[in-house]
């Protein structure tokens, strides 16, 4: 972004100048942007840039790129430098505004990633493959039409698992995919997965916000409707209800919800709804049917014979039943 005939400052002033020119939608507000215009007029102005203005950002992502290299270079910024016009008061003024501000912007662009929270989203465990390559589980489910795959290694160190998640990241990007990370959040953010999935029990979600980077989404599961509206209280992107029927996959010692209330958890949930447990080609229309913006399945695809075949199988059973695929 820079040059040699450009100043740090001269590229901090412009990428702060920039941002604080976008229009956030009207649904997502960004508080910290007005905050920031006013604290323009009170920057020492900086010479034009050498690029050509294209014009004030249009997304809450392309806003979030001006934000994050203001205040890496403003973090790096000499105080001594007669290159540095700012005084500390202002730096560390500054400094906070671009941090609330990407704060929220990643609230907004995460938002609008809800549309990924759809179809067929399966669950790589290399417990439940038969024996077969996980990766080579993982290939068989895309091309078989999912859209989300979650990998959940509860056995191996993360060292060892790491490799399989650089994999899996790299088949989902090409695919037009969404990878999540089951538990770690350190793994999520060194991948560059969509985002993650913890458990009732798991890394809060106050704290894994974080490690995650702030366009990196959060799923949580809950058992109980009340838990489903405490995720969302606590900032969870989507959340997952189950076990919907019967599971032999994940023991979680209670009888399984059922269809009803799947629908009442529908009614209740703000956000993307994903469901989970038990769920096969063969009792899967009543999910869709409910209203779930994705169903999420192991062994269905995991063990089945043909993981391909049975994944393009749950994903024509989501569509005829009028699912979003």
């Amino acid at each position: 972004m820079t040059n040699p005939g450009q100043s740090h400052y001269q590229v901090i002033f412009h990428c702060i100048e920039a941002a604080s020119r976008f229009v956030p939608p009207a649904h997502s507000p960004a508080p910290a942007l007005q905050v920031l215009r006013e604290m323009i007029p009170s920057m020492p102005a900086a010479g034009a840039m050498a690029e050509t203005d294209d014009g004030p950002p249009t997304t809450a992502q392309q806003t979030m790129g001006l934000v994050n290299a203001a205040a890496e270079l403003l973090a790096n910024l000499d105080e001594s430098s007669s290159a540095n016009p700012l005084g500390w008061e202002t730096v560390s003024g500054v400094s906070r505004i671009l941090n609330d501000l990407t704060a929220q912007l990643g609230a907004t662009v995460r938002r609008e990633k809800a549309d990924m929270v759809r179809g067929l989203y399966v669950i790589i465990d290399p417990q439940v493959t038969g024996g077969r390559d996980p990766f080579a589980i993982a290939q068989a489910a895309i091309q078989g039409g999912a859209r989300m795959l979650q990998l959940r290694d509860k056995l191996r160190d993360k060292g060892e698992s790491l490799p399989l998640a650089h994999d899996l990241q790299k088949l989902c990007a090409e695919a037009g995919a969404s990878l999540i990370l089951n538990d770690h959040a350190d793994v999520a953010a060194i991948v560059g997965a969509a985002g993650l999935h913890v458990g009732q029990t798991d890394l809060p979600v106050e704290q894994a916000r974080q490690v995650l980077a702030p366009h990196q989404v959060l799923g949580r599961s809950n058992h109980e409707i009340e838990e489903l509206v405490e995720s969302e209280r606590m900032g969870a992107d989507h959340v997952a209800f189950g076990a919907i029927y019967h599971t032999d996959t994940k023991g979680v010692g209670r009888p399984p919800q059922g269809i009803e209330r799947l629908s009442l958890a529908r009614d209740a949930a703000q956000t993307p709804l994903v469901a989970i447990g038990g769920i096969t080609a063969e009792n899967a229309a009543p999910v869709i049917e409910a209203g779930v913006d994705a169903i999420c399945v192991t062994a269905a695809v995991g063990s089945a014979a043909e993981p391909e075949a049975a994944a393009a199988k749950l994903v024509k059973v989501i569509e005829e039943v009028g699912g979003r695929i």
